[in-house]
């Protein structure tokens, strides 16, 4: 199917239902990393996952892309499923079709091999070069395309600051020119005056390549300015999702609203007279969960339903989804 088509369309490329990835730990003691996840992706859009660390965001990136199994549930990209037996020729075709940029550039690439074997190394895979003259016109290409330059394929990785580690991260990605990109917080380990760089290219290949993303970060700011819409996740579950605009202007869950206010406002006025909204204790153990809402020890709408019943993603607003018993209503933050 061609990208372009398909981004205008906005079908929908990616489909995950009440997906779980639990780790035994032992008899008696079960981590629920990803619990219950279930939403889709659009051709052509980047969707937004949030939430503080440990709340199972890269355990669920790792699961949609095939890197864990599932515990339960489903991941169907393009129409078939992720996690199913394939032949050789299709799992080939789908690792092609299927990439991701990792976290942190300083682990992520090989520090033996020079970065035009690493830029290649799914050209080699996928038989993509047929001779080792295109094989290099294809690395030269592609390292151009995010700001470095050929006399860089012949370095090693330590010979480059975490900017351009992370530039060859997504050349690396871009390698096999795949349809879906799974960008597990690629700037969380990158200086701040660098990071919006990395995103501006990211948005810019987007554009280029009709790419499809799934953007994984606990930098909100960042996460608005990427995404067209976003998933909240707490302890395993997503809690809160719609499009960036009217998460960001009237956020419905309670631990939605409590992260939003703690994004610093440039304006020094307006920083010092808004309520920043302080969690009572922390983030509960994600062993052995109880049933009921996970967030209910630091919710301050709680109530004793709250207590023995999870609740659903229900959808309060057109396209605003959110799983709490005692919503707020539709406003801005506090």
């Amino acid at each position: 199917m061609d990208k372009a088509h398909n981004a205008t369309e906005g079908g929908i490329l990616l489909t995950i239902r009440d997906l779980a990835r639990y780790f035994i730990l032992s008899k008696k003691r079960i981590l629920k990393a990803v619990d219950g996840v279930s939403f889709s992706i659009r051709w052509g859009e980047t969707f937004g996952i949030v939430g503080e660390s440990g709340c199972g965001k890269s355990t669920l990136g790792r699961t949609v892309i095939g890197l864990y199994e599932p515990s339960r549930g489903c991941v169907e990209f393009d129409g078939t499923s992720v996690h199913e037996r394939k032949t050789k020729r299709a799992a080939a075709e789908f690792s092609r079709r299927m990439q991701m940029i990792f976290q942190d550039p300083y682990t992520s690439l090989n520090p033996r091999m020079k970065v035009n074997d690493i830029i290649a190394e799914g050209i080699d895979n996928h038989h993509m070069a047929k001779n080792r003259r295109e094989r290099n016109r294809m690395v030269a290409e592609l390292l151009y395309s995010v700001g470095l330059d050929e006399d860089h394929a012949n370095r090693y990785p330590h010979e480059f600051s975490g900017g351009q580690r992370q530039r060859i991260g997504v050349a690396r990605a871009l390698s096999v020119n795949p349809d879906f990109i799974i960008a597990d917080e690629p700037i969380s380990a990158l200086d701040v005056s660098i990071q919006a760089q990395v995103v501006n290219l990211l948005k810019s290949l987007q554009a280029k390549r009709h790419l499809t993303y799934m953007f994984i970060a606990h930098d909100l700011s960042m996460v608005r300015y990427i995404s067209d819409r976003i998933g909240v996740m707490y302890l395993g579950g997503i809690v809160e999702l719609a499009d960036s605009e009217a998460l960001f202007k009237r956020p419905l869950h309670p631990y939605s609203i409590a992260l939003l206010s703690s994004i610093p406002i440039p304006d020094p006025k307006e920083e010092n007279r808004r309520r920043r909204i302080e969690l009572p204790g922390s983030v509960q153990s994600p062993i052995n969960l109880e049933e009921g809402c996970r967030f209910y020890q630091r919710c301050v709408r709680a109530s004793e339903i709250c207590k023995h019943q999870t609740p659903l993603l229900t959808e309060p607003l057109p396209g605003h989804f959110a799983a709490c018993h005692n919503l707020a209503p539709p406003q801005g933050l506090p």
